[in-house]
Order: structure tokens, then C-alpha cells, then sequence
């Protein structure tokens, strides 16, 4: 089996920060909804008393603000909600991953790569001494068109829906592939087998992407593209152990 040297993915990271944020609002919003009543209770009185209004302002303030915490609240709870599917599919790439690579094979998952005033981070990444695997997840729907260099894709999400203008990921992984690069030669590492490819987390989305270099696949296509990749050159286990420290002191 491969090892893998970092658990977290991009998601997970993202509904752990999403979830954060909601626990602080919740917090929030028990001070707000004491606060708005107090206010607005003595601001009545103040106004009723002294036909001042101020009081009574800074309550229904508070109670604007108050309801547009909750509206976030809301909004977050339905993007973890949201996120479930894109979750399931990263922690399943790890999983064939880990299972269909032997142990000359190391994953980072969510790994940010720092260059200069260059960072990249990066979905999963594999070192193995056949060269290092870029992989950029997308949890996209529905069907997708477009070349290599175009700079967007089409993305039709459902039947009769116009399609919308989507970054091309392929771009996104040669930069990633770019910075990635530029830390190797920092630290005086030659490797200049950097393979990078795109997958897509839902079986149910289609695609055809033309005059592409770079692999766009399915989880299980790309687990095999991987344990099946020859490589003209292989690297030594000592320049393995080199990059396996600089990854390390990304983390």
C-alpha cells in the first residue's frame, strides 16, 4: 500500500473552516438577540418617555445584523450540505490511492506548495520513482467542453440549461506543476518528471475536452493511469527522500 503522509483534502478543510465560522456566529447571535431586545425594549420606553428615537435605532440595528448572521448560518449549513458528495469522492481517490499503489508510492493530500511569492495548492500528490502526480479534483456536475489552452471551459449543468464559463483546471494544474518546479530547483533537486491531470469526483459528469496533453479521468481511470505510468527515467530513493522532506516542511 502507499503511504500517505497527509490526511486532510481540500474539502475537508473547507467544511472544517465553514463550521468554524458557523460556531463563532452562533455564538454571535445569542449576544445580538440579547442585545437588539434590550435595545429595543429601552429604546420604546426612552421614546415613549422622551419622544427619542436613537435608542430604538441602534435596536433595530442590531436586529438587521442579527438577521443576516443567521442568513450566513444558513447559507453555510447548505454548503456543507452541499459539500457531502465532493467529501465522499476526495476521501475515495485517497482510498484507491493508498490501496492500488504499492509502498515506493507517497500521497499528500491538500498540500500547498510555497516558491518565492508563487504558492500552488494542490489536491493530491504522489511521489513514487516513476515521477511526481499532480491531481486537481473538481466536484463538478453535468457536462463539460473545451481544449487544453482554452482559458474557459463550457459547463452544462442540466439538459436545456444554457451553458456557464468555467475555468480550465488544466491551466490551473500547470501553474500548480509551474510552482512545484520552482521549489524542486530551490532546493537543487533535479526532477523533471512532473505529471499533472484533472478528476472529476462524479461518475455522472461527462466531458469532452480535445487536444489535451494532460488526462482528464474519473477516480479510477487516474488510479490506473498512475500504477500503470512508465517512465523513461527512475529516481533514486535518496532524491525521493529529498523531496519527500521539502513536501514535509510544506505542511
Amino acid at each position: 500500500m502507499a503511504r500517505i503522509l497527509t490526511e486532510e483534502t481540500t474539502l475537508t478543510r473547507k467544511r472544517k473552516s465553514l463550521q468554524q465560522e458557523t460556531q463563532t456566529l452562533r455564538r454571535i447571535l445569542r449576544i445580538e438577540a440579547i442585545g437588539a431586545s434590550v435595545l429595543l425594549v429601552a429604546g420604546l420606553g426612552l421614546w415613549v418617555w422622551q419622544g427619542t428615537s436613537w435608542l430604538f435605532g441602534g435596536g433595530l440595528a442590531a436586529g438587521i445584523l442579527y438577521g443576516a448572521h443567521r442568513l450566513r448560518i444558513r447559507q453555510n449549513d447548505q454548503e456543507v450540505v452541499n459539500l457531502r458528495a465532493g467529501l465522499k469522492g476526495e476521501v475515495e481517490v485517497t482510498r484507491q490511492l493508498g490501496e492500488s499503489l504499492d509502498n515506493n508510492h507517497y500521497i499528500f493530500n491538500d498540500i500547498r506548495i510555497k516558491a518565492g511569492r508563487r504558492s500552488a495548492q494542490i489536491d493530491h500528490l504522489i511521489v513514487s520513482p516513476r515521477g511526481i502526480f499532480l491531481i486537481e479534483t473538481k466536484n463538478w456536475r453535468g457536462h463539460l467542453d473545451g481544449t487544453e489552452a482554452d482559458e474557459r471551459w463550457t459547463q452544462t449543468k442540466r439538459e436545456g440549461e444554457p451553458p456557464i464559463r468555467i475555468s480550465n483546471p488544466i491551466q490551473q494544474t500547470k501553474r500548480h506543476a509551474e510552482v512545484l518546479r520552482l521549489a524542486l530547483d530551490r532546493e537543487d533537486i533535479d526532477w523533471p518528471g512532473i505529471h499533472s491531470m484533472v478528476v472529476f469526483l462524479s461518475p455522472r459528469t461527462t466531458f469532452d475536452i480535445h487536444a489535451s496533453q494532460t488526462p482528464v479521468l474519473h477516480p479510477q481511470q487516474a488510479v490506473s493511469y498512475i500504477a500503470s505510468f512508465t517512465s523513461e527515467r527512475e529516481y533514486t530513493e535518496d532524491k525521493i527522500n529529498r523531496v519527500i522532506n521539502l513536501l514535509m516542511r510544506c505542511k
